[in-house]
Parts: C-alpha cells; structure tokens; sequence
C-alpha cells in the first residue's frame, strides 16, 4: 500500500495580510487554493484559522498525499502565488508526517504489544 502523507505547515500572517479586507483575502485564499485543487489532483489543501487560539502561528495549512513530487510542485505554484510569495504570511515551521501505520501490523505482533501493556 502507498504510503499517505499530512503535511502541517503553520504560518504567521504579515501585516500586508492583516490591511487586505474580508473580500480580498477571500478572493486571494480562493485565487491560490484553485491553483493548487485544478493542477495537482493527488494533493488537498485545508486552511484552519489558528489565531484565537496560538500566538505562534495565525493559520495552519493541512496538506495530503500520497504523491510528494505532486506536493512539491504545488507548493512551488504557492510560492509563487501573493498568498506566500509577497508574502501574506511567513512560514512558521512545516511538519510532514506519515499516516498511522498501526493497522498494517501483523497479529503477532498486535499480540506481543498487548502482552506488553502497550494497547
């Protein structure tokens, strides 16, 4: 089975992010989550509002794939778009991670981790 990758970005918005009003940065989100959604169909891209809730980052950006290459053109394409590129929002950290592997654990060894008080 191919292996399925979350990549979390976090990101702090700039000040030129915080002037544009509701509409603009709508549009803009709208502008470069297209870019993403009609060129590179085995990658998805979410956007979570962090900022009531973290001082570090404002915005957290949920990718998933089971292509990287595929991911790395896309976030090359945005970069390249104002959101990231002028940049609306500075990257805070980026933290790839592999979906959970625990069911493709043989029974044996599902077993042995039960004797030893893990699950």
């Amino acid at each position: 089975m191919p292996a399925s990758y979350t990549i979390f970005m976090l990101l702090q918005a700039t000040p030129h992010w915080m002037a544009l009003d509701r509409e603009q940065r709508d549009a803009m989100r709208d502008d470069a989550l297209s870019r993403v959604f009609n060129h590179f169909p085995e990658v998805t891209l979410r956007f979570f509002d962090a900022s009531a809730f973290h001082g570090r980052c404002s915005e957290v950006l949920v990718w998933e794939t089971g292509e990287m290459p595929e991911y790395r053109e896309a976030l090359d394409a945005l970069r390249s778009h104002d959101l990231l590129g002028r940049p609306c929002f500075e990257v805070v950290e980026v933290i790839p991670s592999v979906a959970e592997t625990w069911p493709s654990a043989t029974a044996a060894t599902h077993a042995a981790l039960a004797r030893a008080g893990v699950f």
